[in-house]
């Protein structure tokens, strides 16, 4: 059984592994929620913009200096939302390896419990047959015991 001990140290750091990966994980679907979320808001900004000054385009007339603001401030939101692309598809990427990795954590502990139930059935089943074997040899004792009397 000492064997199996082994096996057991092995599965506990396979299963340290996999609590580690999932922190890690957690850690990278918060990062790409909170990017994929401002990058939503900035988004969400620009529109309400873009419908606010077009409605107000449709009733009135406008000064040059009002339009040149909104453009700009437009243009700001459209920087902002072309540095925030790039940062959400990073985080997006990091998410999804982290998914990776802890699939394969998962995995790896999966193997060494199976191994350990395996190891187990068969530890179990030699003895259960040396039960036997010894059940036989008892059985045999006697039988030869009581023919020669």
């Amino acid at each position: 059984m000492a064997h199996l001990r082994a096996f057991h140290k092995i599965k506990d750091l396979r299963d340290r592994e996999r609590t580690e990966q999932e922190k890690q994980h957690q850690s990278r679907v918060e990062t790409f929620e909170q990017k994929a979320t401002q990058l939503y808001e900035v988004l969400k900004e620009k529109e309400e913009a873009e419908q606010s000054f077009h409605q107000t385009l449709s009733k009135r007339t406008i000064q040059a200096m009002t339009f040149i603001q909104h453009q700009q401030y437009i243009e700001r939101l459209e920087e902002r939302i072309d540095s925030l692309q790039p940062e959400v598809q990073d985080a997006r990427q990091a998410m999804y390896n982290s998914q990776e990795k802890l699939t394969d954590a998962y995995v790896e502990v999966k193997k060494f419990e199976k191994l350990i139930e395996q190891k187990q059935k068969k530890h179990q089943k030699w003895v259960k047959d040396e039960e036997n074997k010894q059940m036989d040899d008892l059985s045999m004792r006697q039988f030869l015991n009581f023919q020669s009397r």
